[in-house]
């Protein structure tokens, strides 16, 4: 047998996310690459992620983890017959083997998320980058945006921040937050030791609305303390959402 730690990076836009469900298993990254391993293999190979990433939502550095029966292929072939059976939108950027031990899920230290922005005021609107941004059609304050991001660093509780209201651990930790304007977008790029379904869109979606003047930078702090689901912000759209690394 042999363990196998790749990183892929995938366009969204057609999945239902990267975790496969019943009847889902073609509309998910954790699908296609299974159904491949499985032809390849003759059996069922469980690919595990680092992360979860929800629908819609792109990345530039997952990380798996799998187990193959046995070692007949090398690493070159082996990423060879994924890539020449992937759809276009999911690619391998690196594949190599693994310790035994080795697990994408359980030994992940932190992840990196980005958020892109569309200024309402740049010099033109998005071509290229229309699939991933979010198109913003007002102005926003970006310093409040920045002042009240601060809030978020540390661990809190962070149950006002997801769409799942029976998560049984929400204390997560932020280890840092930081947003870059440019003359065409806001970036909002945020890392912590792991995140709660939908917490980086509940995330940005409450700074939009800061930055739009709709709720007070005091929102996210009032957020902690009530420890409610829904407490705070809306659900800012996948489109302008990735996940950009994972750390180990």
């Amino acid at each position: 047998m042999q363990n196998y730690k790749m990183t892929i990076a995938y366009d969204g836009r057609k999945y239902k996310g990267f975790k496969k469900s019943k009847g889902n298993i073609e509309k998910s990254v954790q699908g296609k690459i299974e159904l491949i391993l499985g032809k390849l293999y003759e059996r069922d190979i469980e690919v595990v992620a680092a992360v979860n990433t929800g629908a819609g939502v792109h990345a530039k550095g997952q990380v798996v983890s799998f187990t193959v029966p046995n070692k007949d292929l090398t690493t070159k072939e082996l990423r060879d017959y994924l890539e020449k059976y992937l759809t276009d939108d999911i690619i391998v950027v690196s594949l190599e083997a693994a310790e035994e031990r080795f697990h994408s899920k359980y030994q992940m230290k932190s992840a990196t998320y980005q958020y892109r922005l569309w200024k309402k005021d740049a010099p033109y609107r998005p071509l290229f980058e229309r699939q991933f941004v979010n198109l913003m059609v007002q102005l926003l304050n970006v310093d409040r945006m920045k002042k009240a991001s601060q809030d978020l660093l540390g661990q809190h509780d962070f149950i006002g921040f997801t769409t799942n209201k029976k998560t049984r651990n929400s204390i997560k930790e932020i280890y840092d937050i930081s947003i870059e304007e440019t003359p065409f977008e806001i970036i909002i790029t945020m890392t912590a030791n792991g995140f709660l379904l939908n917490m980086e869109r509940k995330i940005v979606g409450s700074l939009i609305q800061i930055g739009l003047g709709q709720i007070p930078p005091s929102s996210i702090q009032n957020a902690f303390d009530l420890k409610e689901a829904d407490a705070i912000g809306h659900l800012s759209a996948p489109s302008g959402l990735c996940l950009k690394s994972i750390q180990y």
